[in-house]
């Protein structure tokens, strides 16, 4: 077997699983198996560290309220000091449409009343937040509360410090911008099943909990093509092309192409159809779905309940038995 040939042979996952009732709109747990031996804890490790500091989001990076030039200076009829009320700030949670980079926004209240992060969403259409009960402020009667909010985008943690050498406005006062949406990402790697070998293979199960700005799912997405493109420069031209022309000719919309990569000891198939179909020579899940039930059951060993199997495992895929090319 040529060194390539050795390459392309050492098991990765094909496709990354997760359950209905584990996806929300800030929490999903995904499955991807079967990765050779020591993998899944590098590749865990490798996209908990992209997730937790390369997500981009959105954040409050200043605030302008007329006759208050720094944090220090306390706001005419609001309860909280200036202080207080931008370390509320920095824990709204909030969201731009995906072309849009930076906005200005104007909240205008009149006390008695209580500033909530869902004034932000008031005041433009633009704005998503999706932590509207979150306290700001509260303004006494008698005193009209203005202020100018700038939102922007961009990732991990930028001091006010930096934000302030940006600002254009001397009056308005930077502040603390956490751009991240991720709040916490855990992985466990345990052994999997492939065939007769128990011990071998890893499982990686990833739990994302995003702050609800961005999906689990796209989050996840988005921190695999990070690595992908911090990779790429590694590789020889000629290697990085031919993956490129391998993708383009694999038609998205044809589920038998996508089964051709399935290979049966690698799906969750028990011992006994799993040795079925290898000793059928059926070792891909693409010449499954070529057979029709009764080609199946002409084949020795084949039985009613390794059929029904047969038939679940492939529904998993969007597949059926009988298919043809």
């Amino acid at each position: 077997m040529a060194l390539k040939e050795i390459l392309e042979s050492i098991r990765h996952p094909h496709r990354v699983t997760f359950e209905a009732r584990d996806l929300t709109p800030n929490y999903g747990k995904f499955v991807a198996q079967p990765f050779e031996r020591g993998y899944a804890t590098t590749i865990g490790n490798a996209l908990r560290r992209v997730l937790l500091s390369s997500i981009p989001g959105y954040a409050i990076t200043a605030i302008k309220i007329d006759g208050v030039t720094n944090e220090f200076e306390n706001v005419p009829g609001m309860k909280e000091d200036t202080i207080v009320m931008i370390m509320h700030l920095k824990n709204v949670v909030v969201a731009l449409p995906e072309n849009v980079d930076a906005k200005t926004i104007h909240i205008k209240k009149e006390g008695p009343c209580t500033v909530t992060a869902a004034d932000f969403a008031s005041a433009d259409a633009d704005v998503s937040v999706f932590n509207p009960e979150h306290h700001i402020a509260t303004i006494a009667e008698g005193y009209t509360f203005e202020m100018d909010v700038q939102i922007e985008s961009g990732y991990n943690y930028v001091p006010a410090e930096v934000n302030m050498e940006l600002l254009e406005d001397v009056n308005a006062i930077a502040i603390d911008a956490i751009y991240s949406p991720i709040v916490s990402v855990k992985f466990a790697v345990d052994d999997v099943r492939v065939g007769q070998r128990i011990n071998y293979y890893g499982k990686l199960t990833l739990e994302i909990e995003t702050k609800g700005n961005i999906a689990p799912e796209k989050a996840l997405s988005w921190a695999a093509k990070l690595l992908r493109d911090n990779l790429t420069p590694f590789m020889l031209p000629e290697e990085a092309n031919g993956d490129d022309e391998k993708i383009e000719e694999t038609p998205k919309d044809s589920v038998l192409d996508s089964l051709k990569d399935k290979h049966v000891e690698e799906v969750e198939f028990s011992v006994r159809t799993a040795n079925f179909l290898i000793s059928s020579d059926l070792k891909t899940l693409d010449k499954v779905a070529l057979k029709t039930d009764a080609d199946l059951l002409r084949l020795i060993g084949a039985n009613e309940m390794i059929i029904e199997e047969i038939k679940e495992k492939l529904a998993e895929y969007n597949a059926h038995l009988g298919m043809r090319g």
